[in-house]
């Protein structure tokens, strides 16, 4: 990943419940309208004002070109900044949009650096999580940390067929994946091109498999150090000594008690609280939390207190004004950011992770303990309080609120098939500090949904009063609160033939844009997912297409007959008329289900550009970010051009390898001398006119 100044932090020793909770809300809608399409009609003009001034730097002699260099590189940040806009409305957009690869390798380098790249990178997942307590708003997202300690990437779903969820699941692990870099972000068009790296590196794919239930215990001490800091223009209200009160107290409703009290006394907290250190920087000026940090842990040490020798360190500052949120923190990680240094449940909120479950301190700020899902996960019931009901009955359930229960369960848990995650249900009462929940929590029954393992987000779906259920018609599952009696409810789980409860099938376009000249057909692969439950039984889904007026396409088959989570492609053409204007044309494919009013969709681009372009080359092996260990391997390629290929170059580490002038094209790589590590294999193809157009590829050694 390339360097970008940014303080590296030291690992947490301990990942502590890195959880979310938040009300469900979907990521990328399939309906491209409001926000969304304004923000791609944007991109799409600024995209062709790009390419149109693309095409007459293109026809410039050489000594005309460098004032035309500038305004290009313009145009190209601009669009950049509309494509980052789309990436974080509508991932899946966003790739539809991307500059196909033949028109990247024509970029000038000045303007290219602010154009989508293909990257293979490794990391370690981390969420970066903001709470806005004042405005009900928190932001929840997926970042890569590289190796090299500078500053994570956002990582955005555009695959289909995958969803933010998928991202989720791989908080804390070591990844590597082939993606598409804009700025300071990584577009992830192929969920399959994420891998989970293992200690002995060997990767395994990230895109199936079941999740198992956590086994392993979240405890031990963590010794946090509180560094409290003025801005230069403003002071914070809070002292050290109030400080290391609200999170190292041994009674009362501090953060160190929150944590002993939820997990049987596991896990605790300890430390010291230090300064207020005054720094350079004003509560209007940037929300420059990482140079904050930088500042802070300087000041520390000056102070004789070394950051290092922490387990968490926790920045407390008065309120930024450009920075919109309360608390701040990655997880897994080591640091926190707090800007409410009176509301102690920011504090343990911010030392753990975000949600919008008010029974439980990372959903609100509230003090209370953490809920049924997150001692589950973190291993924090005693034998016997967690049951895993598999079948269906009537069961006893006792509080978890006021300690262990004894012979009753305190939490059942239900496997959700469909997703591959658990429903746990559990009942709060106003003992200890959950004297502080909110009447809504209090006797009723709280249904979450979470993935079994940390780090995970947990979602609230419903908290019952005696009478009511909870119903998954998806999956046949009945949650039903029957009674409450001397602080033990009386549930009844009933399990039933999957119901027909249909939802829109998955579409899924490769590539998602592609380039030709006006007039020319272009073939896409449309794959079809049909996502109904097994109770549905087989459905039709019929194809059909919205294109500019004068494009003609169609799709062979025009239908195609599917079993529930069963997957089929269909071949769609597209042809502009003769004559079309250069430039990126939107077109969408739709699955109806036949008779039903239940259709999916996916988005794509024809883009018409008039240049004599490139040649198309691709390199089929080996894979993308392939781990190499015999003594020799074959790097092979092909490579296209309507006007013939000259030749075809094969680089390694940027060093010529071999040159090929006619197909098949490859070369034989001798890996007996080549050092360990992570190498970058190019392969350059030139047609007859001096057109080029290259590839690259990390594969380890």
């Amino acid at each position: 990943m390339k360097s970008r100044a940014f303080a590296a932090r030291r690992a947490a020793r301990q990942v502590l419940l890195p959880v979310v909770i938040a009300v469900l809300s979907s990521v990328a809608s399939a309906h491209h309208v409001g926000e969304a399409l304004t923000t791609d009609q944007q991109l799409v003009t600024t995209t062709n004002q790009f390419l149109a001034a693309l095409s007459q730097y293109e026809k410039l002699s050489p000594t005309q070109k460098p004032a035309a260099l500038g305004p290009l590189t313009q145009l190209a940040q601009t669009r950049q900044r509309w494509l980052v806009a789309m990436m974080q409305l509508d991932p899946r957009v966003a790739a539809a949009r991307i500059l196909p690869q033949p028109i990247r390798a024509r970029v000038p380098s000045a303007a290219a650096v602010y154009v989508e790249q293909e990257v293979h990178v490794q990391g370690k997942g981390l969420f970066h999580v903001s709470d806005d307590f004042a405005h009900g708003k928190s932001t929840a997202r997926f970042k890569l940390q590289g190796r090299d300690g500078t500053a994570p990437d956002n990582v955005y779903m555009a695959d289909g067929a995958g969803s933010q969820r998928d991202l989720q699941k791989m908080a804390g692990r070591k990844l590597s994946m082939s993606a598409l870099r804009v700025g300071d972000n990584l577009l992830l068009v192929d969920r399959r091109q994420m891998q989970q790296l293992q200690a002995d590196g060997s990767t395994t794919t990230t895109s199936s498999g079941t999740v198992a239930a956590s086994t392993g215990v979240v405890q031990s001490n963590q010794n946090t150090l509180s560094i409290l800091l003025n801005f230069s223009d403003k002071a914070l209200t809070c002292t050290a000594a109030d400080i290391a009160s609200r999170l190292f107290g041994a009674t009362g409703a501090t953060v160190n008690r929150n944590y002993q009290e939820s997990s049987q006394g596991l896990v605790s907290f300890s430390g010291q609280a230090i300064g207020p250190f005054t720094i350079a920087y004003p509560s209007t000026g940037t929300c420059d939390y990482a140079g904050w940090a930088s500042a802070a842990d300087a000041a520390a040490r000056a102070a004789g207190v070394d950051p290092s020798q922490y387990t968490r360190v926790n920045y407390v500052t008065p309120p930024n004004s450009t920075c919109g949120w309360s608390g701040l923190a990655y997880m897994p990680g080591n640091q926190s950011w707090v800007q409410a240094c009176g509301t102690t449940g920011v504090f343990s909120h911010e030392l753990t992770y975000e949600y919008g479950d008010g029974s439980d301190p990372m959903g609100g700020a509230q003090l209370v303990d953490h809920n049924g899902a997150n001692r589950a996960m973190a291993g924090w019931l005693p034998a016997g309080a967690l049951a895993d009901v598999t079948s269906g009955g009537t069961y006893a359930l006792a509080t978890i609120s006021g300690g262990a229960a004894v012979g009753t369960p305190q939490v059942l848990r239900v496997a959700k098939p469909d997703t591959t995650e658990y429903y746990y249900v559990s009942l709060r009462q106003p003992v200890n500090l959950d004297a502080g929940l909110a009447p809504t929590y209090q006797g009723t029954l709280s249904i979450h949904r979470a993935s079994g393992t940390l780090p995970t987000k947990t979602y609230l779906l419903n908290s019952l009063t005696p009478g009511q259920s909870f119903v998954d018609s998806v999956n046949g599952i009945q949650i039903a609160y029957q009674a409450l009696s001397s602080g033990t409810a009386t549930v009844d789980v009933t399990f039933s033939n999957y119901a027909c409860t249909r939802t829109a099938p998955t579409l899924v376009a490769t590539p998602t844009s592609q380039s030709t000249t006006a007039g020319k057909s272009l073939n896409y692969t449309v794959s079809v997912t049909n996502t109904n439950p097994s109770g549905c039984g087989t459905s039709t889904f019929n194809m059909a297409q919205a294109l500019p007026s004068g494009f003609a396409g169609a799709f062979n088959p025009l239908s195609v007959a599917l079993a529930p989570g069963a997957t089929a492609t269909t071949n769609w053409t597209v042809a502009a008329p003769a004559g079309t204007p250069d430039g990126t044309y939107a077109i969408t494919a739709t699955a109806a289900e036949a008779a039903v009013a239940n259709s999916g969709d996916v988005h794509a681009s024809y883009v018409a550009y008039s240049a004599n372009l490139p040649p198309t080359v691709a390199i089929t092996s080996p894979a993308n970010g392939a781990v190499l260990s015999a003594r020799s391997t074959t790097i092979s390629a092909t490579a296209s051009d309507s006007d013939g290929v000259a030749q075809v170059e094969f680089y390694v580490d940027s060093v010529l390898l071999a040159r090929d002038t006619s197909a098949p094209y490859s070369v034989s790589w001798d890996l007996r001398k080549v050092i360990r590590g992570m190498h970058v294999i190019t392969v350059r193809a030139t047609d007859t006119l001096g057109n080029s157009a290259s590839q690259n590829i990390s594969v380890t050694r």
